[in-house]
């Protein structure tokens, strides 16, 4: 059997997306792999924010209801095997070759990196006999690897631009191409934000004959803001929740979590368990966690994956109502294809920062550290300092926030931040 390091250190070398468009190549490997896609029933996650954590709640209920469930994700954050997973635990390293090996000897055509890792995961939740699986995109819907599954329910969260440079640059070309997920006579459930995707994605489920559930904002009521929690409201035409409780964490991820209960009560009133669902939505809410969303990883030190402007907004909008007390040190990082202006300019002219830091995420797509930092300058009278490695852009913040209990350290701007941040926190014991 290949070495663990060896197949990863493959695997990352693959490119992205194959160079031949469309389904042609995938379906013929699955084929001969014996259709794994299609040998446990799914559902179908598509949009541009709030695709894993409405995959992580939705996985979370469905294991509260007893399914051995599978997820599949991306990207990770630290480990490759975190996108692949069953009831919450990562592949493990044995198995995560195992599949791979399965997958590289139907290898005819070489697949893209994404077609690599779809087809890892299918014969892995085959393999493992799960009883349902939770599919998310990678990136817009039509094209994507995973759009060769006939799902049981199709789910698109908000709808922003992202990816403009292939998915369109225009909200109604990129809700198109999310839209694009959705299968003849499959409902199809979808976040209502607004009009311009709203109506695209409905023309799109009509034309296939699938069935429309929108949830909307006025689905929920945020009762109360805890220190620990968030206590809200769910109802509609289908159920009644009250005073539900996640975490503390984005307030854009009610809405996530709106979209994961929707999808988890269809799944349940399909199969004649309607009447379970309040208890089991209550208890997996409770535990629902999303690494890399608004997330603690030590004392006074938050990171959060939002990468483009919707996400960003969203970021504020948290910042303003949940964080709001004490002296802030930002860590900021960006990659060069996302709009890393616009995300600037919010970030520094809506939010009072004591001190900002700059750094570089790892690769080629990573943004220069002094163009963003002079963006920052621009905007802000706050001390802004540049330093192109995260560890090191970690020891200084937290050198500066030393023995200043009002003083919290937020990092943002990518999810290779993230990342990159969580292994600079796994390599210290003091916190």
């Amino acid at each position: 059997m290949a070495d663990y390091r060896e197949t990863v250190d493959y695997i990352l070398g693959i490119p992205l997306f194959a160079q031949k468009i469309g389904k042609e190549n995938l379906s013929s490997l699955l084929c001969r792999l014996g259709n794994p896609e299609k040998a446990v029933p799914c559902i179908h996650v598509a949009g541009t924010n709030g695709k894993g954590s409405t995959c992580k709640a939705l996985s979370q209920m469905l294991m509260e209801a007893g399914y051995k469930v599978g997820l599949f994700t991306s990207p990770h954050l630290v480990s490759i095997n975190e996108r692949i997973q069953i009831n919450g635990v990562n592949i493990s390293d044995e198995d995560f070759v195992t599949a791979f090996e399965t997958v590289k000897e139907k290898f005819d055509v070489h697949p893209s990196f994404f077609e690599v890792m779809f087809a890892m995961a299918a014969v892995y939740f085959r393999e493992k006999q799960c009883d349902v699986v939770v599919y998310e995109t990678g990136m817009g819907g039509r094209l994507d690897a995973t759009n060769v599954v006939i799902p049981e329910l199709s789910i698109i969260t908000s709808v922003g631009m992202d990816h403009m440079e292939y998915l369109g640059d225009t909200i109604e070309k990129i809700a198109a191409e999310k839209a694009g997920i959705i299968k003849t006579g499959i409902p199809v459930i979808y976040f209502h934000r607004d009009d311009l995707s709203a109506n695209v994605i409905e023309d799109i489920a009509k034309s296939h004959d699938s069935d429309i559930i929108p949830v909307e904002k006025a689905d929920y009521i945020i009762n109360h803001l805890g220190n620990k929690t968030i206590d809200f409201s769910l109802h509609n035409r289908y159920y009644s929740y009250c005073n539900l409780k996640i975490q503390k964490t984005s307030l854009y991820q009610i809405e996530n979590v709106s979209l994961a209960v929707m999808a988890f009560y269809m799944h349940m009133k399909s199969h004649s368990r309607a009447d379970e669902t309040e208890t089991i939505v209550r208890s997996a809410l409770a535990k629902f966690y999303w690494e890399g969303r608004m997330e603690e990883i030590a004392p006074h030190i938050y990171v959060d994956g939002a990468h483009n402007v919707e996400a960003v907004r969203a970021y504020i909008d948290t910042i303003r109502s949940l964080y709001s007390d004490g002296r802030k040190i930002l860590v900021f990082a960006a990659v060069k294809d996302k709009e890393y202006d616009s995300m600037i300019s919010m970030l520094a002219d809506e939010v009072r920062w004591d001190e900002i830091i700059v750094t570089s995420v790892d690769g080629s797509r990573k943004a220069d550290a002094g163009r963003l930092a002079s963006i920052f300058r621009e905007h802000t009278d706050a001390p802004v300092a540049v330093c192109d490695v995260i560890d090191d852009a970690m020891d200084m913040a937290v050198a500066h926030r030393a023995g200043r209990d009002d003083t919290y350290i937020y990092c943002v701007g990518s999810l290779y931040l993230v990342g990159g941040v969580k292994r600079w926190r796994n390599k210290h014991d003091q916190f």
